[in-house]
């Protein structure tokens, strides 16, 4: 059996010339989206690479992208509508009709709009890849009732009220200086990585990185800067003072283009000082005025930051604090500098439903779970989309509670490819289609040349999966069978592709072009040249290096209200906040008193591996990533008799869990981490560690590699277990650090034991709850 797996895997020079068929798509899983061409025979893809000829990619593809694929032929997926049997939380289902599912859903939606109006339906999504699928239904029913559960939401909130959008995209290939302040740009960001080892080969660039933890990106900077967690925003500060005060700062950039004046932001940034700095995060004063010269010294030079410096209670300041830096320098829309995204967008399918009024309690995301349970949210029907909450989300356990609760929730249907650990608490669940298996118009910042690519029908679609907007249009027909309630009119479309043809068709120039056939054919559109294989760039028609346009807001200007950069935040000062970028202790890294020996920082991380709940499947995936022992540093942990490999108890206010030491001088010596994405108990056999089960869902479906070759034992431990809820008032997002005491193992502990108290999670989100 061996032998015939290894026999079945492909040399791409051979075989290349018998492949019947290629296509173009887009995989959703990285953080910026990777066109790439997909290889069939019989139908079914069996590889994937990047496309060559993008600007961005260059044909580069991450381990993600390269096995993205095989979510569509996983055994372990949803193929039928499965209906609940017995009570929630006891994973018992049977398999109906499609009819069947739709009259239930059908049927609470509008019984529950009846009692207590359409606000009632609530959506608990993850990133929207639905190209607005979701948000036309929502409006359609006339609900504003949307929770967002998304990694980087203080980063967006930062972005959008400094210039009005939620990214952007650095001009790392052209600087000479790159700040990045912690984000994994190497495991995360191919396209960003790509453009990153470009600068710094072709201009001498410059990496430094701050993060507690050496990651792949900081192990590969020219300077790693280990801080404590939650004082990046400060350190930010600090080297925008040190700017201001060495005259180095553009002044006149700041008078013309920001909404205060560069003498204020001089005086509100003097309190900041390298000193302060040095207290709070461990860098020495001296480093933090030498980077902050360089960077301003050495044009053209941009910034990056990510979620481990925004994930904590001060997160949205921190990202305006980051922002702060290439705006004060000048090196905003300059060749080598911190850009606008580039999108093309497409207009809605006509007609449009109405946008709903906005409810009169609005829920924050992370606070969903309480606000339910203490009736603040109204909740009859839920719908589960694109997140897995009670895996996933802080305090895990207090999710899985109240999702148990049919007073708190009645009736809930999960959307998923496969069966989480959300889905497995809902009433219905609906089997969605992959990316192979749907048509979706999808756009990118990945660069600064805009493109667009569109995901169509490229696999066979297996069983009754359908796609999402499918399943939507079903259910909005079912409430509305004759139209007399004016909701079918907004979905009004045979298939999915004529829904994509319209929107394809929208962009005046696309159409010209030749529309949806284009982008099938050749790739993203528009075409702007062909990859040379000596230089590994694009070239033009004329075998010229493209050329990015700049300063887009010399045009029109800033995507805000005043059309400048908004430095100071009226937004924020209505809200009770600074309205100026500030700097506060992270209230989540706050040590309890009578807890300050052993204590540390607690971080979690994601691995070039895993990219949420669909490759956590992934057998090619999780045999390379499946566990994620505690990281702590060496000197650390002997101090504490702490051996690698020796069990540790991991406390935090809420439980502890049992797992192994991994020793490293790798991390900050006041910091642990853990990676993200382990320890299931669903989603299939590969996450859950049960090669010998039969697959769930479909009888005759099975891969012997599976069942026999899985060799490891341990699939990790879900640090989300003992993670109390925290938010950034600013932005509502959740955070993902917190402070844990290490103990060693005591007698009876075994690896993988985990114990949380509910009503201590609860209590967190109670004084949560006060703060927003």
């Amino acid at each position: 059996m061996e032998l015939d797996v290894g026999g079945s895997a492909y040399d791409y020079d051979l075989v290349a010339m018998d492949r019947k068929k290629s296509a173009f798509t887009v995989s959703p899983f990285a953080k910026l989206k990777t066109p790439q061409q997909v290889f069939l025979e019989n139908g079914q893809v069996v590889s994937a690479t990047g496309f060559l000829n993008h600007p961005a990619t260059r044909g580069r593809s991450s381990a993600i992208d390269s096995v993205a694929h095989l979510t569509s032929s996983d055994p372990d997926r949803l193929l039928y509508p499965l209906k609940r049997e017995g009570k929630r939380g006891e994973n018992r289902w049977k398999t109906i009709s499609w009819q069947e599912a739709l009259d239930e859903i059908g049927k609470a939606v509008k019984d529950t709009t009846a009692k207590s109006g359409a606000a009632s339906v609530w959506l608990v999504r993850g990133e929207d890849s639905s190209d607005g699928a979701w948000k036309r239904y929502m409006n359609t029913i006339g609900s504003a009732s949307v929770v967002s559960l998304v990694e980087d939401g203080s980063k967006k909130a930062g972005q959008a009220l400094t210039w009005g959008e939620e990214t952007e995209v650095p001009d790392f290939a052209n600087s000479r200086y790159i700040l990045n302040f912690g984000s994994s740009i190497f495991e995360a960001f191919p396209a960003h990585a790509a453009a990153v080892a470009d600068g710094r080969a072709e201009r001498h660039a410059k990496l430094v990185t701050f993060d507690p933890r050496m990651s792949m990106t900081a192990g590969l900077s020219d300077e790693w800067v280990p801080l404590l967690p939650g004082t990046d925003g400060l350190v930010a500060l600090a080297m925008a003072n040190v700017i201001m005060q060495e005259g180095l700062a553009d002044t006149a950039f700041i008078n013309a283009w920001t909404n205060v004046s560069a003498d204020k932001l001089a005086k509100h940034l003097s309190q900041f000082t390298p000193e302060m700095a040095e207290k709070e995060s461990g860098i020495k004063a001296d480093d933090i005025k030498r980077i902050a010269i360089e960077f301003a010294s050495e044009k053209p030079a941009t910034v990056f930051s990510y979620g481990g410096a925004s994930s904590h209670t001060n997160g949205t300041d921190t990202e305006r604090a980051c922002m702060l830096l290439p705006i004060i320098t000048g090196n905003i829309e300059v060749n080598g500098g911190y850009c606008m995204p580039r999108v093309i967008r497409w207009d809605d399918v006509k007609p449009v439903p109405p946008t709903p009024a906005k409810q009169e309690a609005s829920v924050k995301g992370a606070m969903f779970p309480h606000a339910a349970q203490s009736g603040r949210a109204k909740v009859g029907v839920l719908f589960n989309y694109n997140t897995n909450p009670a895996h996933s989300a802080a305090a895990a356990p207090y999710w899985r509670e109240i999702l148990k609760d049919e007073k708190a929730v009645p009736f809930m249907v999960s959307i998923g490819t496969h069966m989480s650990e959300t889905a497995a608490l809902a009433d219905i669940v609906l089997p969605d289609a992959s990316y192979l298996e749907s048509n979706e118009p999808v756009s990118s910042p990945s660069s600064l040349f805009p493109w667009l690519g569109v995901r169509t029908v490229v696999s066979k679609i297996p069983g009754e999966v359908r796609e999402l907007k499918v399943i939507l249009r079903d259910i909005v027909y079912t409430l509305d069978k004759d139209g007399s309630g004016g909701m079918k009119q907004y979905w009004d479309f045979q298939d999915p592709e004529e829904w994509l043809t319209k929107c394809v068709e929208s962009i005046p120039r696309l159409k010209k072009d030749g529309g949806l056939d284009t982008i099938k054919d050749n790739g993203p559109w528009p075409s702007y040249g062909a990859l040379d294989i000596k230089t590994g760039k694009v070239l033009d028609k004329d075998g010229k290096p493209l050329k990015a346009e700049y300063g887009k807001y010399k045009k029109a200007g800033f995507a805000t209200a005043s059309k400048k950069i908004e430095i100071h935040s009226e937004s924020l000062r209505k809200r009770g906040f600074s309205p100026l970028p500030t700097w506060q202790k992270a209230g989540n890294l706050a040590v309890t008193q009578g807890k300050e020996k052993d204590a540390f920082a607690f971080v979690t991380f994601k691995t070039a591996y895993q990219a949420g709940l669909a490759t956590e499947n992934n057998k090619y995936l999780v045999e390379k990533d499946h566990y994620n022992h505690c990281l702590i540093n060496k000197k650390a942990a002997l101090a504490m008799d702490i051996h690698d490999g020796e069990l540790i108890r991991v406390v935090s206010p809420v439980g502890y869990i049992v797992t192994k030491a991994h020793t490293t001088q790798s991390i900050h010596p006041q910091v642990i981490a853990m990676a993200a994405g382990h320890g299931h108990n669903a989603v299939g056999r590969v996450a859950s560690m049960e090669p010998r089960d039969k697959p769930g869902w479909v009888a005759s479906a099975e891969d012997r590699d599976i069942r026999y070759n899985l060799w490891w034992e341990d699939k990790g431990i879900n640090p989300n277990e003992i993670m109390p809820l925290f938010t950034d008032p600013a932005s509502g997002s959740a955070v993902t650090s917190f402070m844990v005491n290490i103990e060693k193992a005591k007698e009876g502990d075994n690896y993988g034991d985990i114990k949380a108290d509910v009503a201590l999670h609860e209590a967190f989100f109670k004084k949560a709850a006060e703060s927003l």
